[in-house]
């Protein structure tokens, strides 16, 4: 029987495994622990893992921020349970046992995931400083690897074109899919439909992408265009919720009711909508990993939960996609999110 202790997500050692054994393993900020977490949220001695009578058992040492296990912060040794998640400062590491094959084989799922969610992740642009949109966004990955995606491009004619797209399920399969969406919306669309026309792509993706020839997976859209000159957003949503346009008032909800993508119902008349946007306007798009949480006491999140979170004022020097995503993390009460979060917010001049 092997017992690993594994440090899940990002940060500087995502995917590093330490196995236990007869002695303790002292996990701390500093070189000379057997596992080093480099934070400042993390103590010099933060915490010591050990096997008794085949059971690991997780110790506090003292440390400043404390060592949290199901959502508690420890104040005695606590034995951990195969498959437990406990926090160490921004980290969260989870202990496995099992025989060698079986964890050596569930190594090589993990790595097989994190190429997936690299892959992805390379796909997304570069954020907009400056024109008449400027693009911020945050991207936070999950645990288990999902398929967020997002992009935006400047058509021929200098129209704005936006998207952000939530492939149903998590691994690989829901990543490839996003990644192969992202891919065809960045390099000009679907075949045979105007980028321009937020039905004619809805309506294409739908044959392309029909969930009966894509292993039962399914995705859902928010696509806009933007005209600077009319000054009108065009948009589309296949089963997404609504972006959200502030423009000096409450949030203003921007979507339409339609099924989400591959659904296969070809042929389908897609329900469009417009708004015109104003100059010094802000919309928001984000993935429901933001607001489909689990907040403390095990209460379980929704939309109408984060959306007081759009009518609070910028905060000065703080991107407005940190500022939500800081608040879609409060809401979910600092624990990792199950789901990729995907926050972009454009600024119209």
């Amino acid at each position: 029987m092997l017992h690993v202790v594994q440090v899940e997500g990002e940060g500087s050692a995502p995917g590093k495994r330490i196995v236990l054994g007869e002695l303790p393993v002292r996990i701390g900020r500093i070189e000379g622990n057997d596992l080093v977490l480099a934070s400042p949220e993390v103590s010099r001695a933060h915490c010591s893992l050990a096997l008794r009578d085949g059971r690991a058992v997780v110790t506090d040492l003292g440390s400043t921020n404390g060592t949290i296990v199901d959502g508690e912060r420890i104040a005695q040794p606590t034995e951990l349970g195969a498959g437990t998640r406990f926090r160490v400062g921004p980290f969260t590491l989870v202990y496995l046992r099992g025989p060698r094959r079986a964890l050596e084989r569930a190594a090589e799922i993990e790595r097989d995931l994190d190429r997936a969610a690299h892959y992805v992740q390379a796909l997304l642009p570069p954020v907009l400083p400056t024109g008449p949109v400027r693009v911020d966004w945050r991207f936070v990955p999950s645990v288990s690897v999902g398929g967020d995606g997002f992009g935006y491009r400047t058509l021929l004619d200098g129209r704005f074109v936006v998207w952000l797209i939530d492939v149903a399920g998590h691994g690989v399969g829901s990543a490839l899919l996003a990644a192969s969406v992202m891919t065809m919306l960045r390099e000009g669309g679907p075949p045979g439909a105007d980028p321009g026309d937020c039905g004619a792509v809805l309506s294409a993706l739908d044959a392309v992408f029909e969930m009966d020839r894509h292993g039962g997976l399914f995705f859902t859209l928010w696509y806009g265009v933007f005209d600077p000159a009319t000054r009108r957003l065009d948009h589309v949503s296949g089963g997404h919720h609504a972006a959200y346009l502030i423009a000096g008032g409450a949030p203003e909800p921007v979507g339409t009711r339609n099924l989400p993508v591959g659904s296969g119902i070809p042929g389908r008349a897609p329900q469009t909508g417009s708004v015109t946007v104003p100059p010094g306007a802000r919309l928001h798009l984000f993935s429901d990993g933001a607001f489909e949480t689990q907040g403390p006491g095990g209460k379980q999140n929704a939309l109408p939960d984060f959306l007081p979170a759009l009518s609070e004022p910028p905060v000065p020097g703080l991107p407005e996609p940190e500022r939500l995503l800081r608040a879609a993390q409060a809401l979910a009460g600092g624990e990792p999110f199950e789901d990729d979060v995907s926050i972009v917010t454009l600024e119209f001049a």
